[in-house]
């Protein structure tokens, strides 16, 4: 029956050096994944300064929307143009014949 005591003590003490071997690994691993982390982070952040969300492409960008905007103002400005006096045309044609 002693080695009986003798293995559970020596189970006990292994799960204690496992469990702070783990525990230290753990510790090791999280914070090369928390570094990781921030680097990332870091680079991301860098590159958003660099990137497409810099004030000098985000005017651009208005501007060529702005651009693309009064291209089709004025399309449908002449269009309506058009269309107005062509029918105000044929209306007076047909009722003023009539008349």
């Amino acid at each position: 029956m002693p080695s009986v005591s003798t293995k559970v003590g020596n189970d006990a003490e292994d799960v204690q050096q496992d469990g702070q071997q783990l525990q230290d690994m753990t510790l090791g691993t999280t914070d090369a994944l928390l570094m990781e982390i921030r680097d990332l982070l870091q680079r991301k952040v860098g590159s958003k300064a660099d990137g497409p969300n810099n004030p000098n492409e985000d005017n651009e960008n208005k501007n060529d929307w702005k651009l693309a905007a009064k291209v089709i103002d004025r399309i449908l400005l002449v269009v309506f143009t058009v269309l107005f006096l062509g029918g105000s045309i044929i209306f007076f044609i047909i009722f003023g014949a009539h008349g």
